[in-house]
């Protein structure tokens, strides 16, 4: 029993001795040559020395990324939503980076094998540290003040989207600055002192207000009267302008979209240096009774980041136009083979010349002729059965009859998928090619000018 008492004895006296070797730093992060008010400490233990000190350092890197990750969700909060998520986005991203940048400053400042295991302190010095971020801050901060000091001069020129690429560029410097400011908070437990001279929200609500203020207007081309399929008589002119303190201000290479009731987009352009656009407008019925058109135009969204499109004005404006009937005829011809292919197609050739504006004779000056193909026709097996796939081209002629001179040619393609039969697949095709009426009546203009 004394024995066995003994041993027992020993292995606690063992265990104690071993555990008195362990270094105090290793178990309570402490140490009098580098005090936690100006230094962060890690510790890695491992039986492999380098392992070790990776853990240290990276125990280190630990701990200032969670301290930098907790002072970004307070500066996230500032944002409105979805500008939220890209400041989130963008500083997880920098955070990382970040933290890999400082653990270049971390030193390995004691080393010690206990048994068949290293205990590595590693530190990182806060002020050392914090001087090199002051004078990276402080860059930032003055590449920030010219980028937003150059988009307000841009605005009072009426280069506005110039003025909103300084503007975005400048609100990319602030991911970056949150960064550092966060680490700069986590390193010196106190804000940066110049923290508030540009913030996100600030510049991002600059930014917004100017895109509000863009609007655009109407300088002449509205209540015109035109013939279907020619161009309207005068152009119509527009302005984008930034309005400001009362005034306005050309806005220059702004683009601008004009389209057709049904969404068909007729051109895009930009404004010239004084802010106006012209666009030569092709009368077209957009109307069921065929007698009057209409076109809208707006501000293009498509150059700005999606995340500002919705601070932009929805200015637009419709312009309405009257159509006058010419008089002109046609005469549609369909051959069998394109009738059996498609029963409709030469009614709706019909409708569409009627609501164009033109009548329709057997005797007309001019005919359209039509040649129908199916260029390709293949089988598909799927899990739901067989289905046919089919595309076809449909080329429209118009032709003099006088001499039967060839005067315009059109030519749409389409493709068609059904489970019934090539036939219905050759049907969706066709319905898919879409010919409408402001395409046909640019073909028809042919005609139209002789």
């Amino acid at each position: 029993m004394k024995r066995y008492i003994l041993i027992a004895g020993l292995i606690i006296a063992l265990i104690a001795s071993s555990n008195a070797q362990v270094p105090d730093w290793a178990k309570t992060y402490n140490h009098k040559k580098y005090p936690t008010s100006r230094y962060f400490l890690g510790v890695g233990i491992a039986k492999d020395k380098n392992e070790a000190i990776e853990l240290a350092r990276a125990d280190v890197a630990k701990q200032i990324q969670i301290k930098i990750e907790q002072e970004l969700e307070s500066i996230e909060s500032e944002f409105r939503e979805g500008e939220r998520a890209f400041i989130k986005s963008e500083t997880s991203a920098r955070t990382k980076s970040m933290v890999t940048e400082t653990v270049t400053g971390i030193q390995v400042v004691e080393t010690k094998q206990v048994k068949e295991n290293f205990y590595v302190l590693a530190v990182l010095n806060r002020a050392q540290y914090l001087s090199g971020l002051e004078v990276q801050m402080d860059e930032i901060l003055q590449k920030t003040e010219q980028l937003v000091s150059n988009a307000r001069e841009l605005t009072t020129q009426g280069k506005v989207f110039a003025a909103v690429n300084n503007y975005l560029d400048a609100q990319n410097t602030i991911p970056e600055f949150y960064t550092k400011s966060a680490l700069y908070t986590a390193l010196s437990a106190q804000k940066y002192p110049n923290l508030s001279q540009f913030t996100g929200p600030g510049i991002i609500a600059e930014l917004r207000t100017v895109l509000a203020n863009i609007n655009l207007k109407l300088i002449e081309g509205a209540n015109q009267r035109g013939q279907v399929g020619k161009p309207l008589p005068r152009a119509v002119l527009l302005q984008v302008v930034y309005q400001k303190n009362g005034q306005e201000i050309g806005v220059s290479n702004f683009p601008v979209v004009a389209q057709y009731l049904n969404g068909n987009i007729i051109q895009r352009l930009e404004s010239n240096p004084d802010g106006k656009v012209a666009f030569q407008i092709v009368a077209v019925p957009t109307d069921a009774g065929g007698d009057r058109g209409s076109v809208c135009f707006k501000l293009d969204l498509n150059r700005l980041p999606e995340e500002m499109r919705n601070a932009l004005s929805k200015s637009e404006i419709v312009v309405e136009y009257d159509l006058e009937n010419v008089g002109l005829a046609f005469a549609v011809k369909v051959s069998p083979h394109d009738t059996q292919l498609v029963p409709s197609l030469a009614s709706d050739l019909q409708q569409l010349i009627v609501t164009n504006g033109y009548s329709i004779a057997y005797d007309a000056p001019y005919y359209l002729e039509s040649a129908l193909t199916v260029v390709n026709q293949k089988e598909i097996p799927t899990p739901a059965g067989k289905q046919y796939l089919v595309e076809i081209r449909l080329r429209l002629n118009l032709r003099y009859t006088g001499n039967n001179t060839l005067l315009n040619s059109l030519e749409v393609s389409g493709k068609g998928l059904d489970t019934q039969s090539p036939q219905v697949a050759i049907e969706k095709a066709y319905r898919n090619a879409r010919i409408g009426k402001e395409k046909l009546a640019a073909f028809l203009q042919s005609a139209a000018g002789k």
